[in-house]
């Protein structure tokens, strides 16, 4: 809520697809459902950047958008010493994920 405006924000599930055009669609016929039932509501705007479409956003982090991955490598010693000049490579996980 954000003074007398609710935001609200659908969730579905589109397989690989994007599905931006389809969740558009289905949230249109959701509204529509509601403002039967609530005859006094107001819908302002099918999409109000709460979306984040294609935008950078904390929500995204929060409440997640999308397909997330997460791939590990095993790196020899003498190419981490050779390439990156180090000797020491314990600890490094907790290095790199604090900066």
């Amino acid at each position: 809520m954000a003074g007398k405006l609710l935001f609200l924000r659908f969730k579905a599930s589109t397989g690989d697809a994007m599905g931006m055009n389809m969740v558009s669609k289905g949230t249109e016929h959701a509204l529509k459902y509601l403002k039967i039932q609530f005859p006094s509501m107001e819908v302002v705007s099918l999409s109000g950047n709460y979306c984040t479409d294609k935008k950078p956003s904390a929500i995204n982090w929060i409440d997640g958008r999308g397909k997330g991955v997460i791939c590990e490598a095993t790196i020899p010693g003498e190419i981490v010493r050779k390439l990156l000049g180090l000797d020491e490579i314990r600890g490094m996980p907790g290095k790199i994920i604090s900066r």
